[in-house]
């Protein structure tokens, strides 16, 4: 018997380290792991290794194991692949249904009686990558048996569940579980995106290190027709609706492109200012209009924020701009609200989006000429005109920003030490060799834009 073993899950090979387990143990573990075995010979053509550490009970071993190869393929992945909290069931063709839901939700209660019917892809996450194919995970099973207190880790063929098909694995259907008391069989509803966002965030494993979150979502919504709630109350209801859940027949969720508004571009003295906190993704929703945001704190936890009303004409027109700009942005699209003042409600509307981090009070892109431009200290960068990289390394969601042309001469003008407007667009005027009049309005533009991004700041 070999004393190690490898597994696939979520297009990872994990080695298991067995040395230190006696026969029984191994025995064990080779027994629970077996529908995810590989082809490998051992954990030296393995991408990861998991040590199975000897003590305590074998349930115990195998439920310490299970979680902890989950927990290394997940983080070997992250960054490449949206990792679902869900349940996997494939049919016959390939299709994958991703049965979303948290702990305690019904996955592995679902996945067994589906599988039963259909191929097991996982009860624990559904790998997806950029093209919708999707990567097995056939773990072992946590199941609770008679008479005793730690779950059992059971094999999905020794629980009589199908294999694979033998077809590409793709996402066919996203599937928000919905279990509970008093329903007749299974009923299945549309739900809108704009409404299943929060969910799926949060069922999603390393999603800030994705680039364009949100978007990477939509896409896939928007690939299999939309998102769908199943309500049931027994398992066995979902047997007959799966193929139903597998096909495009959904709504597609409508997105929008961002509309730039008019505002006003001189402010009263002393007003305050108002500008985005730039998120990491942003989604535009039509149907009715909405901006998804997700911004990411500190800690590198996201929080994703759906702005509905009058909120996402705020949101687009807060480009440094006072509050008699928003009002005038918002009645622009949505008219005079009727038996209220507008810029009472606008105030009021823009304090709630201040007091959630949406928006932040700021100064004015045409502050005196005396208040100079600066590079944050947190902020490295690499290159030169024509192309500069700029990194926020106190934001450790940020990705790397590349700028070319003449947004990398702006930046260039900025490295060259602080200077106030006049300055920086006399600089890159004279290194693009051109009128300082003609490009005064871009360069102030973009000097906004990369301050809204918490790169520059003026001081």
């Amino acid at each position: 018997m070999p004393r190690n073993l490898v597994i696939a899950a979520l297009g990872v090979r994990a080695g298991v380290v067995c040395d230190g387990l006696d026969a029984s143990a191994r025995g064990a573990v080779e027994e629970a792991w077996r529908d995810a075995r590989t082809d490998a010979a051992g954990p030296g053509d393995a991408d990861i290794e998991v040590v199975a550490a000897a003590g305590g009970s074998v349930r115990a071993l195998l439920s310490s194991l299970s979680q902890r190869v989950t927990l290394a393929a997940i983080e070997a992945q992250r960054g490449r692949l949206w990792m679902l909290h869900a349940a996997g069931i494939a049919l016959p063709d390939g299709r994958v249904v991703a049965l979303v839901g948290p702990s305690g939700r019904g996955k592995t209660t679902a996945s067994r009686v589906l599988g039963e019917e259909y191929g097991y892809v996982s009860d624990e996450t559904v790998a997806i990558d950029a093209s919708g194919r999707v990567l097995p995970y056939r773990k072992p099973l946590s199941i609770i048996e008679p008479g005793e207190r730690e779950k059992a880790q059971r094999s999905p063929s020794a629980l009589g569940l199908r294999s694979l098909p033998d077809a590409s694995l793709r996402l066919a259907g996203i599937v928000l579980l919905d279990r509970r008391e008093g329903i007749s069989g299974a009923i299945v509803s549309d739900v809108d995106l704009g409404d299943a966002l929060e969910e799926l965030v949060a069922q999603s494993s390393y999603l800030t290190n994705l680039p364009a979150p949100l978007r990477t979502i939509a896409a896939h919504v928007a690939s299999v027709g939309g998102v769908r709630r199943v309500s049931y109350t027994d398992a066995a209801a979902l047997v007959s609706v799966i193929p139903e859940l597998a096909a495009e027949s959904p709504s597609t969720p409508r997105l929008s492109k961002p509309v730039s508004l008019p505002h006003a571009a001189v402010h009263p003295a002393g007003d305050p200012v108002f500008r985005r906190v730039a998120p990491l993704d942003e989604l535009h929703l039509a149907d009715p209009d909405r901006v998804a945001l997700l911004h990411v704190d500190a800690d590198h936890v996201g929080t994703v924020r759906v702005l509905a009303g009058v909120a996402p004409a705020l949101w687009r027109a807060a480009d440094s701009v006072g509050l008699e700009a928003l009002v005038a942005a918002a009645v622009s699209v949505y008219g005079a609200p009727g038996g209220e003042d507008a810029t009472v409600a606008v105030e009021a509307a823009v304090d709630e989006l201040v007091a959630a981090g949406v928006l932040k009070v700021a100064s004015p892109v045409n502050a005196p000429a005396s208040t100079l431009w600066r590079i944050h200290d947190d902020v490295a960068w690499t290159g030169e005109a024509p192309r500069v990289v700029v990194l926020a390394l106190a934001n450790p969601a940020a990705s790397p920003l590349a700028l070319e042309g003449s947004a990398a001469l702006i930046w260039s003008a900025l490295a060259a030490g602080p200077g106030c407007s006049d300055d920086i667009v006399a600089r890159v005027a004279e290194s693009a060799e051109v009128d300082g009049a003609a490009i005064r309005d871009d360069v102030e533009s973009f000097l906004g834009s990369l301050r809204d991004q918490d790169l520059v700041f003026t001081g």
